[in-house]
């Protein structure tokens, strides 16, 4: 069993050992310190510095510029695709009124003639019907009306 003073000699020793670790990390963080200094007091490195934060502002208006035409952009597409459209809706509405005028000026002379001929077809249906039906004695009364009627206008 160790007694009081090997102890006491123990810890001297431990004392002793930190405090020469104590003084090598004392050392390395002045020597870290005084290069840190050097670094932030460079002239060069700070003018680099200046010329990135004024490349960084300058993209960030080169951004915000482009953001902003492209928002113009998208503002100023849909009416231009409604102009087109309303265009092209008026000139297909232009090209059917054109071609339905037309088409009723060409008919419009023949539909009273048309009609005509459409009673009369009517009436030879008629006449047809009853011929069909027609016993043989009203068939020989009927053949010399026709052909008297056929001389009359001779």
């Amino acid at each position: 069993m160790p007694n009081a003073i090997d102890v006491h000699r123990a810890q001297l020793t431990a004392v002793a050992e930190l405090k020469a670790k104590l003084a090598e990390v004392s050392n390395l963080v002045q020597r870290i310190t005084s290069e840190v200094d050097a670094l932030t007091n460079n002239a060069e490195l700070r003018s680099i510095l200046r010329q990135e934060q004024t490349w960084l502002d300058q993209a960030e208006r080169t951004v915000n510029e482009v953001r902003r035409w492209r928002d113009l952009e998208a503002y100023r597409f849909w009416p231009g695709v409604v102009y087109r459209w309303a265009l092209a809706l008026a000139f297909a509405l232009a090209a059917v009124w054109t071609a339905g005028a037309g088409y009723a000026r060409v008919t419009k002379p023949y539909a009273a003639e048309i009609a005509a001929l459409r009673s009369r077809a009517e009436f030879v249906d008629l006449v047809e019907q009853r011929v069909v039906t027609m016993t043989g004695s009203e068939r020989r009364q009927f053949d010399a009306l026709m052909k008297g009627k056929a001389q009359d206008k001779r």
